[in-house]
């Protein structure tokens, strides 16, 4: 789909989008969004169809099989791993000080380091919920950790898919991104057959479907099949993107009232905040994840072909900076959620909230927000720039033979 390049608007669209994914954490009444866990699937297509046109890039440099992989690995590695191990690091030295100085509260809100530390350090946090039950191991009730589940998901789909792309030629790596995206729907139907046969807790086994990679891969196959064909048999993009939209949002509606006439509720189903539990309803989480995947890559297909003011919209100055920070700012927002509500809970006094509600919200969003991009803006500028000059460095260096446009 064109030449490889900076794509400067999805770097905007990844910012606005990690702005909605604060706000579906939010919780709140006024400020939150209940439609958080498709802004992550975005993601899932965005990296699909990045990380694809990647390798392909580097791939057509004809380099030698360690050195396409090496260099793939490093550049991820060096974006990635500082915030993250810098982050999980921090948490870990405050829960051994908890531990030695007896301090209970820095026990209480490390404890997933003591329980999933091991899947923590290791990416695997995304499998930690399905394994503890066979461990014995009950969930953490409190967490500042669970959003990245999102973070091990990804960086498995980084070690498996740079091999899948360097042993097989465009043809036959289209043919297996078809395949993928055909087989994911019907593994995430006999796998949630399983886990509820092994263990009958609805909310588990829904867990477990949103998070576990064998049930997510149709995401990052359909960023894939994007990058590869460009959907160029869809001649008027923005409009079948539109009505393409347009059934998904009726299928949504379609099944809220569906549990309503199964004389349920949408609430009762796990709707509202915690949506992967009601995805497993009425056979959701079979399809709708795969719809909700090419709704997305549809949309990424539209801004590609520069149609409309959107992508104009997203490649604005303030909207890329977003997006270059919105790793911090997924990083980091919930921790700061938790000690700025705790904080702020106790110095404004609680009958604000009962009077005038909304006032009570926006004064505490606005500072909790600022807090979030400051800390994201001091670690990018200060600590997560370094290693991507450092990465460049090496780079230029030792891989001169695929150097060219890349993607951060």
């Amino acid at each position: 789909m064109g030449k490889l390049g900076y794509v400067g608007y999805l770097d905007g669209f990844r910012g606005v989008f990690c702005i909605l994914i604060v706000a579906y954490h939010w919780p709140m009444q006024y400020l939150s969004i209940s439609f958080g866990w498709e802004v992550l699937q975005t993601f899932f297509v965005i990296s699909g169809y990045l990380i694809t046109r990647i390798l392909l890039n580097d791939k057509d440099k004809n380099p030698s099989a360690k050195d396409f992989y090496t260099r793939f690995l490093y550049r991820r590695s060096f974006r990635i791993f500082p915030l993250y191990f810098g982050f999980v690091g921090i948490w870990t030295l405050i829960y051994f000080i908890g531990v030695l100085g007896n301090i209970g509260f820095f026990k209480m809100i490390t404890e997933d380091i003591a329980t999933n530390g091991g899947f923590l350090y290791t990416y695997t946090y995304n499998f930690s919920n399905f394994i503890n039950h066979f461990r014995g191991i009950e969930e953490v009730k409190f967490t500042i950790f669970g959003h990245l589940w999102s973070l091990s998901l990804e960086e498995q789909f980084y070690l498996l898919f740079p091999i899948i792309v360097f042993f097989l030629n465009r043809k036959q790596l289209l043919y297996t991104a078809i395949a993928i995206t055909i087989m994911t729907p019907l593994i995430r139907y006999f796998g949630y057959e399983w886990m509820m046969h092994i263990n009958p807790n609805h909310k588990w086994a829904s867990v477990n479907l949103y998070r576990m990679a064998p049930f997510q891969m149709d995401s990052f196959a359909i960023g894939c099949l994007l990058a590869l064909t460009g959907f160029k048999r869809i001649k008027n993009a923005v409009s079948f993107t539109w009505i393409f939209l347009g059934g998904l949002v009726a299928i949504y509606v379609a099944n809220r009232y569906l549990v309503i006439y199964q004389g349920s509720s949408f609430e009762a189903i796990g709707g509202g905040r915690r949506l992967e539990e009601w995805l497993t309803t009425n056979y959701q989480h079979v399809y709708l994840f795969t719809l909700v995947n090419f709704g997305a890559a549809f949309i990424v297909m539209c801004f590609e072909r520069g149609y409309g003011l959107i992508p104009k919209l997203f490649n604005n100055k303030v909207m890329v900076y977003f997006g270059k920070i919105s790793y911090g700012i997924y990083v980091f927002h919930i921790p700061v959620l938790y000690f700025w509500l705790l904080l702020y809970s106790s110095i404004v006094p609680k009958w604000v909230f009962k009077k005038v509600p909304f006032i009570y919200e926006i004064a505490a969003w606005i500072p909790y927000f600022s807090l979030v991009f400051l800390f994201s803006h001091l670690s990018y500028k200060y600590f997560e720039i370094y290693f991507l000059k450092w990465k460049e460095k090496i780079d230029k260096k030792k891989f001169a033979k695929l150097r060219g446009d890349s993607v951060q």
